[in-house]
């Protein structure tokens, strides 16, 4: 098992699998084989790291969207039953909702060249991955609040 920064459980799939894990998992013969010859054991670790990374951000884009429908059922509710404080407010959260799941959804990954000025490196990834996980976290905070926003 990898170590987990925080007091948070590590970054999972629906199944309950750290992703990370799972990555190393569905490994094929190939990547398996470049594991062992010494110039692409960094790379073929980088490029697991890049696609777990990727993954996650695929799960908070998504987290994202939830969000999003939470707060279009909310106004629809709000409007349904003539309470109009607070449209624009909950209009404006949306939009940035929208803006921020842009934003991860086609975010580029990185990738750097043969000789970068700036070395990143597995570790550095596996940080970049674990703060990632935590903005799940909080994503999953917004949408366990909002049943709260719809009650009052």
């Amino acid at each position: 098992a990898r170590p987990v920064t925080g007091a948070l459980a590590a970054p999972s799939t629906p199944g309950g699998v750290d992703i990370r894990e799972r990555v190393d998992q569905d490994r094929g013969a190939l990547k398996r084989l470049q594991l062992l010859i010494p110039g692409f054991r960094a790379y073929r670790q980088t490029e697991d790291v890049r696609a777990a990374d990727a993954m996650l951000r695929l799960q908070v884009a998504d987290l994202l969207v939830r969000a999003m429908q939470q707060v279009d059922a909310l106004r629809s509710e709000m409007t349904r039953d003539g309470v109009l404080d607070g449209l624009t407010t909950l209009g404006g959260l949306r939009s940035e909702l929208q803006r921020l799941e842009g934003e991860v959804r086609h975010a580029e990954q990185g990738y750097t060249g043969i000789s970068p000025a700036l070395r990143i490196t597995p570790e550095m990834l596996d940080r970049l991955y674990e703060r990632d996980y935590r903005f799940i976290a909080s994503g999953q905070g917004v949408l366990d609040a909002l049943p709260a926003v719809q009650a009052a």
